[in-house]
């Protein structure tokens, strides 16, 4: 397995595509976070995946209170699609505030696409999720802004 040590990424190792961690702040608890960055053994980095990465984590801070806004629209479309919104599900219970989101959701990794797979600079999302562990949640950043929101294998 070969590893790295990239000026933009730090210690990577190649496991179908460069992994790696981060700690990143959600909400005053410093959590570790996966980060996978698309790509081919021999191949290098592309400067793309940096420039999306580090306009990921300098506008971080912005992303995080846009995350739960769109993931909490999201949520309420996806009850009402179900047929859960107009009663109880334990699966599916009524969210209505980002702070009680805040709680359903874990992220658990950061994927760095290669350039050009999605418009612009792009960084996805995969979280795990209360409501759907099988599927998870994921979201898909251009330009640091919400792409898309549904299952996570809207990334993979």
């Amino acid at each position: 397995m070969r590893k790295i040590n990239h000026k933009i990424f730090g210690e990577l190792k190649y496991e179908y595509g460069w992994t790696g961690s981060t700690s990143l702040d959600w909400y005053g608890n410093n959590v570790s976070v996966d980060v996978v960055v698309d790509g081919e053994e021999d191949e290098e980095v592309d400067e793309g995946q940096c420039e999306s990465y580090q306009a990921f984590i300098k506008k971080w801070e912005k992303i995080k209170e846009m995350l739960l806004d769109g993931i909490l629209s999201y949520y309420a479309d996806l009850r009402d699609e179900l047929g859960f919104s107009d009663g109880s599900n334990a699966d599916y219970p009524e969210i209505t505030s980002t702070s009680d989101l805040k709680e359903k959701i874990t992220l658990d990794t950061i994927v760095v696409p290669l350039p050009d797979i999605y418009e612009g600079r792009s960084v996805a999302l995969v979280f795990h999720c209360d409501w759907d562990e099988e599927n998870g949640l994921g979201v898909v950043l251009a330009n640091e802004e919400i792409s898309e929101i549904g299952y996570q294998d809207i990334i993979f």
